[in-house]
C-alpha cells in the first residue's frame, strides 16, 4: 500500500483535490446572483454544517478502514460495515470517474487558452470576438488539448502516489496560490479605468459583496449556498477517504480544517476578487450583468487580462486554472485506480492507463459532441444526483460506526458535543434539502410562489434546471443519449467487477 512521502505533500494534495475550477469561475457568480455579501451567511452556515463535517467523516472512515490495509473507497467502507459499505464506496468511485470524464475536457480548455495567450491571440479589448473564438476553439482544437490532458493524467497516475500526485501537488499548489494571490492583489491597484461610467474595480466588489439581506428569506439562496459549498469542497468523491487512508502520522482533524480553510480562501478571498471586479473595471457593470456565468472565464477574461497586463498575465490566469483543475482531476483518477487495484489485482500504477482510456471513452460524447448537451447531462447526473447520494451514503456509514477513537488517537484536537450533534442531525438535513431542491427546482428559484401555485391546483412550475426536466431535455440530443448510455454501462461494469473480485 502506497503512502504519502511527507505531511506537507499529503496536505497540499488534499488542498489540490478540493480546490478546482468552481472556486474561481463558479463562486463569484453564485454570490453575485444570490444576495451579494448576504450570500456569505448561508455559505458560512453550509460550510460548518455540511462541508467541514463531511470532510471529518470521510477522513475518520478512511483512517479507520486503513487499519485493515484497505486503500480504495469501497474496500475502506466495506471493512467498517460490510457489503452495504462497499456499495456506498462504489458510488463514490462512480462519481469520480463520471466527473473526471468531462472535467478532463474542461481542463484541456485551460491549457489551450494558455497557449493562445502566449501567442497573443486575444487582442486587447476585443471582447466581441470572445464568443466566436470560443466556438471555433471547441469545434476544432479542444479535442487535442483534451487528449493531451488525458496523457498527462495517465503519466502522473502511473508514477504513483509519491512520485506522481504528491510531487505535482508540492510544486503545483504553492504556484497556484502565488499566481492567484498576485492577480488578486493587482486587481485592487486597477481602481477606476475611465473606460466607462461604471468601469471600476470598486463597482465590481460592491456588486459581489454588498449585502442584500432580503435575499436570506429566499430558500433558493440557501440552496445555492449549500450547493456551492458541497460541490467545490470535494466531498462525496471518495478523495478524502482514499487520501486519508495513506496519510499515517498526520493530524487528521487539524489537516481537515486546514484543507477546508485553504479551499474557502481560494474561493472567497481569491476567486471572489478577480473575475467580476476586473471585468467591471474594463467593461463596466453592464457587461458583468449581461455575461455573468461560467463562460466569462473564457469568453471575456483573456481580452480583459490582455488589456490590463498583456499576454503573460493571460498565461498566468489559465495556468492557475489548469493547476486547480488538474490536481482535482488526478485526485479523482486515484480514487479509480485504487479501486481497480483491489477489485482486480495489481498495484494502482498498473491501472493508470486502463483507467485513463476508460475515462477517455466515457468522455467522448462530451469532447466530440457539437454542443454542451452531453456535458450538461454528465454534470446533472453526477453532480446533482449521485454526488449527493454518495455523501448521504457516507453519512449513513459513519453513523453506523462513528470511528472517533481512531481519529482522536492520532490528533491533538477533540470534537465536542456540538460538532457531533451537527454531524448527526444538521448534515443530513442539509443534504436532503440539496437533493430535494435539485429535483424540484422552481422557475426563477421562487419556492414560495411555486408552493402557492401548487396549493392553488395550478401544478408545479418546473425550472429548466430541475433535475428531471434537465435530464429529459438532454436525452433528446443524440450525444446526450450516447453519454447517458455510457454512464449506465460504466455503472454496470463497476458492479460486475465486484462479482469478479
Amino acid at each position: 500500500m502506497e503512502r504519502w512521502g511527507s505531511r506537507l505533500g499529503a496536505l497540499l494534495a488534499l488542498v489540490g483535490g478540493a480546490v478546482g475550477l468552481g472556486n474561481f469561475l463558479r463562486f463569484p457568480f453564485q454570490a453575485a446572483k444570490w444576495g451579494g455579501g448576504a450570500f456569505l451567511v448561508p455559505y458560512g452556515v453550509a460550510l460548518l454544517w455540511v462541508g467541514l463535517p463531511l470532510v471529518w467523516m470521510e477522513v475518520a472512515m478512511g483512517r479507520a478502514g486503513s487499519k485493515a490495509a484497505a486503500q480504495s473507497a469501497p474496500r475502506l467502507l466495506e471493512v467498517l460495515i460490510g457489503r452495504w459499505g462497499w456499495f456506498v464506496g462504489l458510488v463514490a468511485v462512480y462519481v469520480s470517474i463520471g466527473v473526471a470524464a468531462y472535467y478532463a475536457y474542461l481542463t484541456g480548455w485551460t491549457v489551450g487558452y494558455a497557449w493562445h495567450g502566449l501567442r497573443g491571440d486575444f487582442p486587447a479589448g476585443a471582447v466581441e470576438q470572445g464568443a466566436s473564438f470560443h466556438s471555433r476553439f471547441l469545434a476544432g482544437e479542444a479535442v487535442l488539448w483534451w487528449i493531451g490532458v488525458l496523457v498527462l493524467m495517465g503519466l502522473v497516475l502511473s508514477a504513483g502516489l509519491q512520485k506522481g500526485l504528491e510531487k505535482v501537488s508540492l510544486y503545483g499548489m504553492p504556484l497556484l496560490f502565488l499566481l492567484a494571490g498576485g492577480i488578486a492583489i493587482g486587481v485592487f491597484f486597477v481602481g477606476e479605468t475611465g473606460r466607462c461610467a461604471s468601469c471600476s474595480v470598486w463597482a465590481g466588489l460592491r456588486y459581489l459583496y454588498l449585502p442584500r439581506w432580503e435575499a436570506l428569506l429566499q430558500p433558493a439562496v440557501w440552496l445555492a449556498a449549500t450547493g456551492q459549498v458541497f460541490f467545490t469542497i470535494g466531498v462525496g468523491f471518495g478523495i478524502y477517504l482514499v487520501y486519508s487512508a495513506a496519510w499515517s502520522g498526520n493530524d487528521p482533524i487539524r489537516d481537515s480544517v486546514l484543507t477546508v480553510s485553504a479551499n474557502t480562501f481560494a474561493e472567497v478571498g481569491l476567486g471572489g476578487v478577480i473575475v467580476i471586479p476586473l471585468v467591471a473595471a474594463f467593461l463596466g457593470m453592464e457587461a458583468v450583468q449581461a455575461r455573468a456565468g461560467f463562460g466569462m472565464g473564457f469568453e471575456v477574461m483573456p481580452y480583459v487580462l490582455m488589456a490590463w497586463g498583456g499576454r503573460l498575465l493571460v498565461v498566468a490566469w489559465y495556468l492557475l486554472l489548469f493547476l486547480a483543475a488538474f490536481t482535482s482531476l488526478i485526485a479523482m483518477g486515484w480514487v479509480g485506480v485504487t479501486w481497480l487495484s483491489e477489485a482486480v489485482g495489481g498495484t494502482p500504477r498498473r491501472w493508470a492507463w486502463p483507467l485513463t482510456l476508460a475515462i477517455a471513452v466515457l468522455g467522448a460524447p462530451v469532447a466530440f459532441g457539437p454542443n454542451s448537451s452531453a456535458m450538461d447531462l454528465y454534470d446533472q447526473w453526477m453532480g446533482s444526483l449521485f454526488l449527493v447520494v454518495a455523501a448521504l451514503g457516507q453519512w449513513w456509514v459513519f453513523q453506523r460506526v462513528r470511528p472517533w477513537a481512531v481519529v482522536e488517537a492520532e490528533s491533538r484536537w477533540r470534537l465536542g458535543r456540538v460538532w457531533r450533534f451537527i454531524m448527526q442531525v444538521g448534515t443530513p438535513v442539509f443534504l436532503i434539502f440539496l437533493l430535494v431542491g435539485s429535483f424540484f427546482q422552481p422557475e426563477k428559484g421562487d419556492w414560495v410562489g411555486a408552493c402557492r401555485q401548487l396549493l392553488a391546483g395550478e401544478g408545479w412550475p418546473w425550472a429548466p434546471e430541475a433535475l428531471p426536466v434537465s435530464l429529459a431535455h438532454h436525452l433528446r440530443d443524440p450525444w446526450g443519449l450516447a453519454g447517458f448510455l455510457l454512464l449506465i454501462l460504466t455503472a454496470g461494469g463497476l458492479v460486475l467487477l465486484r462479482k469478479r473480485s
